[in-house]
């Protein structure tokens, strides 16, 4: 089942969890995944383009897919939006409804350079869309975001206020030369999770997934 009709995040992980594991979702799937996800755009007022949590989604927190929990409502709407828009892109759905998205994306402060506070964690959400070939110039507007990436680094395969593995995540689903050299950078702090006791439950399995599909591509 991926939609669950009430939870926004839960439906986007099923998602997600489709696609990471190769899974492609059947036509039907999609298309009534796209129906729901779209239902939950707002069409006007300020906030016209994003895609709203529930109510399940503020009581329940939101976590990333790689576990990350968000600590601010400001971080979930922005995280939900972007994460929404990616998967109308990658099932080849709502181009109408992206044009209102995007137009909201781009007035926001994370989709140029700002990374205060969890204005990171939604910068890495932006450039998973950005892969997948959201907003125009998507290259483009990615290599930049990769460039202030690099400028976080803290010497030891991560990257100051991104999350780690959520980063990790957005880097291996993109081929620029950028992206690889990031990679790259945090082979060593990759090297050394390996070389823990695995833990069992879900998230730390798709922490290590994420590690461990990283490292094949490098």
């Amino acid at each position: 089942m991926i939609v669950h009709h009430d939870s926004l995040a839960a439906t986007l992980d099923a998602v997600n969890k489709a696609l990471f594991d190769g899974r492609s979702p059947s036509k039907a799937e999609r298309e009534e995944a796209a129906r729901w996800i779209a239902g939950r755009q707002v069409k006007g007022g300020r906030q016209a383009g994003l895609f709203a949590p529930t109510d399940d989604d503020y009581q329940e927190g939101v976590r990333l897919f790689t576990g990350e929990r968000l600590r601010t409502k400001l971080a979930a709407r922005n995280i939900l939006t972007t994460e929404a828009a990616r998967a109308l892109v990658l099932f080849g759905m709502g181009e109408d409804i992206l044009e209102r998205t995007n137009r909201w994306l781009l007035e926001q402060c994370f989709a140029s350079t700002c990374t205060v506070g969890e204005c990171a964690h939604s910068t890495v959400g932006l450039m998973r869309y950005l892969a997948a070939g959201g907003l125009n110039d998507s290259e483009k507007r990615l290599n930049a975001h990769i460039a202030v990436l690099s400028q976080h680094r803290d010497g030891k395969g991560r990257w100051g206020r991104f999350p780690f593995y959520y980063t990790l995540l957005a880097l291996s689903e993109s081929d620029l030369p950028a992206a690889v050299e990031e990679m790259r950078y945090a082979i060593p702090a990759c090297e050394r999770l390996l070389r823990r006791s695995p833990k069992g439950d879900l998230f730390a399995l798709r922490q290590r997934a994420v590690v461990e599909r990283l490292l094949s591509r490098c």
